[in-house]
């Protein structure tokens, strides 16, 4: 009988090391307290970066020497975004009125047991340390484990104008693995709870940037940034790859949090940049068609008058009435963007005109008005590109604009930076100091005028065009 009892105590004791070994050490080593910043999820703390934004966006538009716009991103408003973010799907959360159900005390419920509590940041100088809570909870909300994830990035201004952040340490509740080997854990445990891998949540939740989980990265660079914000408008891209060369931007880590300090001043509006000139602007293909009736009829004329060199004139109202219909809205630009102070909405409007010339002697000039206004308030804060240039056209029948010079207020614009920005329309449009307007896009421009162009220029203030007769 002993040996039976002696066999039974055995097989115990190594279900029991088995156990212990398998699930309770694990256990008690990836056990961890964590306490989100609750105080943090208010909308106090929305509030705050947003009362700092408007007030140096309305010193910019209101008083013509502020020139810097200073904002700190602190760690308050980037834990307010990131749970409001994954507190979306779930209504109850911090909710009083279901403060006896799960669902009031984590921002996603997985199940009926498993609770995230939130993931969150804490802002040190040069580093950023983002930890994870989650909860196992029984029916009748007693939490009878937590565990946490806490990742250490060191953040370093690398060449290229770009943010890298390099994970430093990961612990999982109590264990400090390897990089490796804690982001594959990290990666198991999370794909487990949420049904997505860290790379997927990386790339749902980031608006820009980059992850890579091989060299255990995060990057936001200027081209991460140009890309998200080409997607809202182009102009916003091309702007921040001037900002970029001219070293206007400048970007800290500190204790505080980001500290951001930009000097937009530079492209303020200079009282010597051309106002539009008055023209009308053709609001149907009808309009058009009627201006090329009456063109074709001019060509037809001159024709007769003078066969071996015929020409005719347009002025600059006729430009640009025929620019303005053929751009239609794909430069100009109307962007609204509000947030709330303190309960009150604010709505600033980013917008601009639509591009327009000049024509001064033998030079013809470029321009796009774009302008910051806030609602309930005159002034604005205006920028003009503006670029002048000299006009013939090649022997592909191409409309050649050289290039003499080009601002954005006091910000002179070199070719590498026109390429930039009129790369950002069209690759093809910018060509070694030239912008090249296709013989195609000229003759849709011409479009039943029944006139092949042949040459060009600006004379005395006007556009003349040499042509002959397009059967």
């Amino acid at each position: 009988m002993n040996w039976i009892m002696k066999k039974i105590l055995k097989v115990l004791l190594i279900l029991t090391i088995i156990i212990t070994v398998l699930v309770v050490i694990p256990l008690v080593l990836l056990s961890k307290a964590t306490t989100p910043p609750i105080e943090q999820y208010v909308e106090q703390s929305e509030s705050d970066f947003y009362n700092s934004l408007n007030q140096e966006l309305t010193a910019l538009i209101t008083d013509s020497n502020e020139d810097i716009i200073y904002l700190t991103i602190d760690e308050a408003f980037i834990n307010r975004v990131i749970q409001t973010k994954l507190s979306k799907g779930n209504s109850k959360y911090l909710n009083d009125d279901f403060s006896d159900e799960l669902a009031y005390n984590y921002t996603s419920v997985f199940g009926e047991h498993i609770g995230l509590k939130s993931i969150w940041t804490t802002i040190g100088d040069d580093q950023i340390t983002i930890t994870a809570g989650a909860d196992y909870v029984t029916t009748n909300g007693k939490v009878i484990y937590q565990t946490g994830l806490e990742i250490i990035f060191d953040i370093v201004l690398s060449e290229g104008n770009q943010y890298y952040l390099k994970v430093n340490n990961i612990d999982i509740g109590k264990i400090s693995l390897s990089n490796r080997a804690a982001y594959k854990l990290s990666n198991f445990i999370i794909t487990t709870l949420t049904q997505k891998s860290i790379n997927e949540i990386f790339a749902e939740n980031l608006a820009f940037g980059t992850f890579d989980s091989e060299d255990m990265s995060f990057t936001v660079g200027e081209l991460e940034l140009a890309n998200y914000l080409y997607e809202i408008d182009p102009t916003f891209s091309a702007l921040l790859k001037v900002i970029y060369q001219e070293d206007l931007l400048i970007l800290d880590v500190s204790d505080d949090g980001f500290d951001i300090s930009l000097d937009i001043g530079v492209f303020r509006r200079l009282t010597s940049d051309f106002d539009e000139p008055n023209f009308v602007s053709w609001g149907t293909a009808a309009d058009k068609a009627i201006f090329m009736a009456d063109l074709a009829a001019s060509a037809m004329i001159n024709f007769g008058l003078n066969p071996f060199n015929p020409k005719i004139v347009l002025s600059e109202s006729n430009i640009n009435s025929l620019i303005d219909y053929t751009l239609g809205d794909d430069v100009q630009f109307e962007i609204p963007f509000t947030f709330k102070v303190d309960g009150q909405e604010i709505e600033y409007i980013f917008s601009s005109t639509n591009l327009f010339v000049r024509m001064n002697d033998n030079v013809l000039s470029i321009h796009l008005l774009m302008t910051l206004s806030k609602t309930g308030v005159s002034e604005t804060f205006s920028m003009q590109f503006n670029l002048s240039s000299t006009v013939s056209m090649n022997a592909s029948g191409d409309m050649i604009l050289s290039i003499i010079e080009a601002n954005i207020g006091e910000v002179e614009l070199d070719n590498q930076i026109l390429e930039t920005l009129f790369g950002v329309f069209d690759d093809a449009l910018f060509t070694d100091g030239t912008i090249v307007i296709k013989k195609e896009k000229l003759n849709e421009m011409f479009e039943g005028s029944y006139i092949a162009v042949n040459d060009m220029l600006v004379l005395d203030g006007e556009l003349q065009l040499y042509y002959g007769l397009d059967n």
